[in-house]
């Protein structure tokens, strides 16, 4: 009696290794492909005649990532592609790669990346959770959450990039700076970003009514 409840035992925890295992591997590989989409969608590039920050599906692929894998993972996955680049792999947006990338104009969006991926992953994460939330509360969450997300990034590209612009024009006030950098830097993307947005959302909603 007591060696089959010990026999019991052994086998449930063993079961609970196996399932934790395969749950981590598969985190883990979900994570590198979204590291190689992030290749694909920097060098998915266009460039504007007025900013030298491109148009690009890096947004999409953060923000998918983080509601897919929750923030550790999506931050992992964000890593992982700036990891790439500074080791001399071409993976930034128009083939670039190295530390030099860290000082033009576009290196503030590629920290906002990772930022935005733990966060709105994190939030998206908790929301769902730690509340029973309706089928539209629950896309209610994940839109706020990739709002969030976004701004981070818009954020943290604004700040470098206005530090970038300021250092080769030290002349221009400082007003005059800030309305370059928000008309180069986020201003341009807001409606395409938004659209990303409503592309994840619609993806979510798919996969709610197919549970």
């Amino acid at each position: 009696m007591v060696e089959n409840r010990t026999t019991a035992m052994m086998e449930t925890s063993q079961t609970a290794v196996y399932a934790d295992t395969r749950k981590l591997a598969m985190k883990l590989t979900f994570s590198i492909i979204f590291a190689l989409l992030m290749v694909v969608s920097a060098n998915s590039f266009i460039y504007l005649p007025f900013t030298p920050v491109p148009v690009t599906m890096q947004v999409l692929t953060v923000i998918f990532s983080a509601i897919m894998l929750g923030g550790p993972w999506a931050l992992t996955s964000q890593l992982l592609y700036i990891s790439m680049g500074l080791a001399g792999l071409p993976v930034f947006a128009g083939f670039k790669s190295g530390l030099m990338v860290l000082a033009g104009p576009t290196a503030g969006y590629i920290i906002g990346f990772a930022v935005a991926a733990y966060f709105c992953g994190f939030l998206y994460q908790n929301m769902n959770s730690k509340n029973r939330l309706s089928e539209t509360d629950s896309l209610l969450a994940g839109f706020s959450s990739c709002i969030a997300g976004v701004l981070i990034i818009y954020l943290f590209g604004f700040l470098h990039l206005f530090g970038f612009l300021s250092s080769l024009s030290p002349g221009r006030s400082t007003s005059d700076m800030i309305f370059l950098s928000w008309k180069s830097g986020i201003e341009p993307f807001i409606i395409m970003d938004f659209l990303k947005i409503l592309i994840i959302i619609n993806v979510l909603e798919l996969g709610k009514k197919r549970k």
